[in-house]
């Protein structure tokens, strides 16, 4: 099976992880050469897709599947008019991303549907979270505990699009559940926890989320509702934070998310690039099935200036021909592109255990090991900016993954 990537960033290196996991020999496409997917890839190709169509269809064409992993509204479009005429199946549902891609169109879909969500401003009062409509994952995303706060929120988030939306600010465990779907048969996948940074970039993934089970119901509940709702025909996801034990979804994205894929498969088996495949190649609903469950924490890490941070996924852009590494400072895999004796590098680190302690532990052990084999006193542990930021290493709260 040969799969072609179009696109380098964030969602393309979970895209070449899974298929690497699931031997499907990959060609990834970026139009920037230093795109961190592009080292991850059995090949690579740097070349606008949209510019240079002819040599793209070339590669298309000798492809069993291809899947978008890019937000690029024009290339998208560009990509589904041009796949009518080919026979290798595109892995994504246009209709259901336009919708997605708007916040101020998801959340009226949402209000039809009925579907729990953050009350909007200003009935919710202070505080509130002001975000871009058409921005993915925390760009131009700024919390308000006052008038002047919310002027200057809007203000930032006008700076990625012209329309916002103003929510409460809802605090509680945030969870997140991919559904896969064919049109007619939606499969949920599995909770798994989020853990934010002080610019609310997501840090790490626990899987599974540690919630009471009539959480998960609903919340397993709301994703196959919105999916129907959709008529989803290939992956979306749903993030909502836990309230009163209800989940109130604050996004919904139909795209291969990054992350919570790859912590599912470490903790269930479950490989949702190879579902897709199979689904788009071969016809039928979604097949899933989950192995032995264990725990797994994915994380991301940076080292610089003699200082190990645990940091959003944003810093793996940043990552020079990142590479995957098995048993690295005693993780299960690394994809990184630390070098012996580099000063700056960073990585996402993934560690399962059978239980969430052990996990844990294991999380723990191979932030000492980083530490005490780079020569590194010192730990950052980024937050949101309602919480505390820095602690030193030796003072670090543990225990804050799983209680």
């Amino acid at each position: 099976m040969r799969l072609c990537i179009v696109g380098g960033g964030l969602q393309g290196m979970e895209a070449a992880y899974l298929a690497k996991r699931a031997k499907i020999e990959t060609v990834v496409i970026d139009r920037n050469p230093r795109a961190p997917a592009l080292s991850m890839g059995d090949e690579s190709v740097v070349m606008d897709v949209v510019s240079e169509e002819a040599r793209a269809t070339r590669i298309y064409s000798d492809c069993d599947a291809v899947i978008p992993t890019n937000e690029d509204m024009r290339t998208l479009r560009s990509m589904v008019e041009l796949f009518r005429g080919l026979e290798v199946p595109l892995i994504h549902d246009q209709s259901s991303y336009e919708v997605t891609s708007s916040k101020l169109s998801s959340n009226e879909l949402m209000e039809r549907l009925s579907i729990p969500m953050p009350s909007p401003w200003p009935e919710c009062g202070f505080p509130v979270v002001i975000k871009p409509s058409r921005s993915s994952g925390s760009h131009g995303v700024y919390r308000a505990n006052n008038p002047r706060q919310l002027r200057e929120g809007k203000r930032l988030a006008k700076r990625y699009d012209h329309d916002c939306i103003i929510q409460e600010f809802v605090d509680g465990p945030s969870i997140s559940m991919e559904v896969i779907s064919n049109g007619e048969e939606a499969v949920p996948m599995i909770t798994t926890q989020l853990y934010f940074d002080e610019t609310f970039d997501c840090k790490m993934v626990c899987s599974p989320a540690r919630v009471e089970r009539t959480v998960d119901d609903c919340f397993r509940g709301i994703s196959e509702r919105i999916a129907a709702g959709l008529g989803l025909k290939g992956i979306m996801d749903v993030e909502a934070i836990v309230s009163g034990h209800i989940p109130k979804v604050i996004e919904i994205d139909a795209r291969l998310p990054s992350q919570t894929p790859s912590a599912i498969f470490h903790s269930h088996g479950v490989n949702m690039v190879e579902v897709l495949v199979e689904m788009f190649v071969n016809g039928g609903p979604p097949r899933v099935s989950t192995g032995r469950e264990r725990s797994a924490i994915y994380e991301h890490v940076m080292v610089k200036d003699g200082i190990l941070s645990s940091r959003g996924e944003g810093i793996m852009r940043m990552a020079d021909n990142p590479r995957i590494v098995e048993g690295l400072f005693g993780a299960d895999v690394m994809i990184t592109d630390y070098e012996p004796g580099k000063k700056t590098w960073v990585a996402t680190t993934i560690c399962t255990g059978s239980t969430p302690r052990r996990a844990l532990e294991k999380r723990e052990n191979c932030l000492d090991t980083i530490m005490v084999e780079n020569g590194i006193f010192d730990y950052y542990d980024s937050h949101p900016h309602h919480h505390p930021l820095h602690q030193n290493y030796q003072q670090r709260l543990r225990g804050d993954v799983y209680h």
